[in-house]
């Protein structure tokens, strides 16, 4: 069910600004990284799934001066994202001034029945996963005195209304939001903006393997547009957050749900 992307080039809105993108390879971090290209921006895809992930980045449009790339990561492994900080270091002049953090895993699991790994894996990835790489990303700006940062961290409706199945993912979620507020606060003295974004259910190869049919349907009859949001309009709502457009805001929770 990924969505397909056009190749017409935006308003340049981000033009001459460095964008790290993770998750990059999947359907919603995809589409951040074709708008965000498609609107000027070197576009930096993070993603452990290396072929998926250089697809995309041979994909994106290139105005000339535009400098794509992808690096294999592991977002829950400091080491990993060390790795990548180096490597960013090596091919670019400046830190990123913009940071979308999409990576992330849902597993269905019964509360009861959750196994530790399973638990591990959901929240290593999810939280520790958004907390390693904007910490990383966010000292690269402050060294840099980047104008004008903005982070966009990605929650999930479950974080606040909870979901069966998804305890462990609902749990990241919420402290994805909580750990977004913080970091807002302590980053507004370096002009660094920290957003999340909370969808509901998105058109993704994730919902594909999480939702069967029946649980798809009852999500999507709750919303007020009966259903699954696209790709595209949560990437559209990033770049919102991502340009001086969204500039009085932060520290917010942002939802985008279709109503619900």
């Amino acid at each position: 069910m990924a969505e397909k992307t056009g190749e017409a080039v935006g308003l340049g809105r981000l033009t001459g600004r460095l964008a790290v993108v993770t998750g990059g390879s999947g359907g919603l971090g995809g589409a951040v990284c074709q708008l965000f290209a498609r609107e000027g921006a070197s576009v930096v895809a993070v993603d452990i799934n290396e072929d998926k992930g250089q697809e995309i980045v041979a994909a994106l449009p290139n105005m000339g001066s535009q400098q794509h790339r992808f690096y294999r990561t592991d977002v829950s492994s400091s080491t990993s994202v060390n790795q990548m900080v180096a490597s960013l270091r090596a091919d670019y002049q400046s830190a990123p001034s913009v940071v979308v953090t999409c990576a992330g895993v849902a597993i269905p699991s019964y509360f009861l029945d959750m196994d530790e790994a399973t638990y591990d894996k959901v929240t290593n990835i999810n939280q520790k996963g958004t907390f390693l790489v904007v910490q990383a990303m966010t000292r690269l700006m402050v060294e840099d005195k980047v104008k004008n940062g903005s982070i966009v961290t990605m929650g999930s409706i479950c974080g606040r209304v909870g979901q069966h199945e998804f305890t462990h993912y609902s749990g990241t979620k919420g402290a994805v939001v909580s750990m977004t507020k913080g970091i807002a606060k302590e980053l507004a003295q370096y002009g660094i903006r920290c957003n999340v974004v909370v969808p509901t259910i998105i058109d993704t190869n994730i919902v594909d393997k999480s939702y069967d049919q029946e649980r798809l349907e009852y999500v999507q009859e709750k919303t007020f547009l009966k259903r699954a949001g696209k790709p595209s309009e949560v990437a559209n709502l990033c770049l919102f957050l991502a340009t001086e457009e969204s500039s009085y805001m932060t520290g917010q929770v942002v939802e985008i749900t279709g109503g619900q």
